[in-house]
């Protein structure tokens, strides 16, 4: 608990008189009555005399150190009471300041005879008024320190927040107290409530606007699996049926909406993929990288046929997440890099690890494929975005939307660098391993 020093003025609490005080004032008296002695036995009592002499020098300079002493004691502690940065002050038992340090003119505009003219309470904000009470009477009641908050008025009829440590001094019936200016610090935590509470407020809007958007994506989905399986289903019996009426030209367009179908369909079920992402429970437990990616590349055996593939694994650490998840990341960045390397002779793909901020682990995937324009990095993870036609690479753009809805929901970003016909990198940022075995 802090308190504020006696005034070496007059104001609060005298310093005690300290102990070279009281020998001087011992000493003093024993010198004087030695010399009375003396003197009253004439020569006889000279060594006496001498003794008393010697008795008052030296209580004359113990008396004079003492006070140069004291002297200087009050000045330290008049320097630290005009100086010291909160406000200061000494209360009586009646209500009123005492005291006052310079820190409260400044604060609140009154001088030290205003603040001392009026009871404090006159002061105090009507809403604090019972509370400031209650925190006095305790004080008065014995009670070995209070801290509190309350609003004090200022001179121009505002309200400043200070926040008090307060604790009685029994010799004296005074308060000593300490306050500090916390007005800056309270708007500051009000307006961080404020847009604490707002951005509760967006996120709550979010999340029931994901859940419409995922729900509507499932929804339409099926709903489209109905008549687009009348598509083919009636294509197929076209093509029976009257394919010796159909010339070359009507061949063609009977193959086209089959393919047309076909892709729809593809779509559809990326589609629902999709919207099952943001629905599947995440199960996050230590899992090695490395595994992983051997895993997704084994599954990958097919689209490694009859192509010149270099995959190049460096050393993987652990990772905190979802095994399935993040072998379904992998898969579709596996998958990404072959597609767009299929132009080269021979494909060039490397999955390592680079040092991450936070805990986290940042992985790469690189090849040596067509590469991408920068100024289009924006649409990389865009459901159904794509930097290249169909005609030139097959998919349906939902591969990399993929990708980064499971590393968001890991907590981590994704991001993706490039050249045109320079080839790509994409990095996922995940948390690092927390010391747990894998389920």
């Amino acid at each position: 608990m802090d308190t504020a020093p006696a005034s070496p003025s007059g104001r609060g609490l005298r310093p005690p008189t300290p102990p070279k005080a009281l020998i001087a004032i011992h000493t003093l008296v024993a010198g004087a009555v030695l010399w009375l002695v003396a003197l009253s036995n004439g020569p006889s009592a000279l060594i006496a005399g001498v003794v008393a002499l010697a008795a008052l020098g030296g209580a004359a300079l113990l008396w004079r150190r003492d006070t140069i002493e004291r002297a200087a004691a009050a000045q330290r502690l008049e320097l630290l009471f005009s100086h010291f940065p909160d406000l200061l002050v000494t209360a009586d038992t009646a209500g009123h300041f005492q005291d006052v340090n310079p820190v409260w003119e400044r604060v609140f505009g009154f001088t030290a005879e205003e603040l001392k003219a009026k009871p404090f309470l006159d002061f105090v904000h009507p809403d604090d008024v019972a509370r400031t009470l209650r925190m006095y009477a305790e004080q008065q009641e014995g009670a070995e320190a209070v801290a509190f908050a309350n609003r004090y008025r200022c001179k121009d009829g505002s309200y400043r927040w200070l926040e008090w440590n307060a604790t009685p001094v029994a010799a004296g019936d005074l308060i000593y107290a300490m306050a500090r200016d916390i007005t800056d610090r309270r708007a500051a935590d009000e307006r961080i409530r404020a847009l604490t509470a707002q951005l509760e407020t967006h996120v709550a809007s979010l999340q029931a606007v994901n859940g419409e958007l995922e729900a509507f994506s499932y929804s339409v989905s099926h709903d489209l699996r109905a008549p687009l399986r009348h598509i083919v289903g009636f294509a197929d019996l076209l093509e029976k049926q009257a394919a010796g009426a159909l010339d070359e030209t009507g061949l063609r367009y009977l193959a086209k909406v089959r393919a047309a179908a076909k892709r729809m369909g593809q779509l559809i079920d990326d589609l629902l993929a999709f919207s099952r992402l943001g629905r599947a429970e995440l199960r996050a437990v230590d899992v090695p990288l490395d595994e992983v990616v051997r895993s997704a590349a084994a599954e990958m055996q097919e689209e490694l046929a009859g192509r010149e593939v270099e995959l190049r694994l460096r050393p993987l650490p652990a990772v905190h997440g979802d095994p399935s998840l993040l072998r379904l990341a992998v898969i579709n960045l596996l998958s990404n890099a072959l597609k767009y390397t299929r132009t080269r002779p021979r494909a060039e793909i490397e999955l390592g690890t680079e040092p991450g901020d936070g805990g986290r682990v940042v992985m790469y995937v690189r090849d040596n494929g067509v590469g991408f324009d920068m100024k289009y990095a924006d649409k990389l993870f865009g459901v159904f975005q794509r930097l290249h036609s169909a005609e030139e690479f097959e998919g349906t753009g939902i591969g990399l939307a993929n990708v980064q809805r499971i590393v968001h929901r890991h907590g981590g970003r994704v991001w993706g660098e490039g050249r045109p016909d320079a080839g790509a990198t994409f990095f996922l940022s995940l948390p690092a391993a927390r010391g747990e075995a894998a389920a």
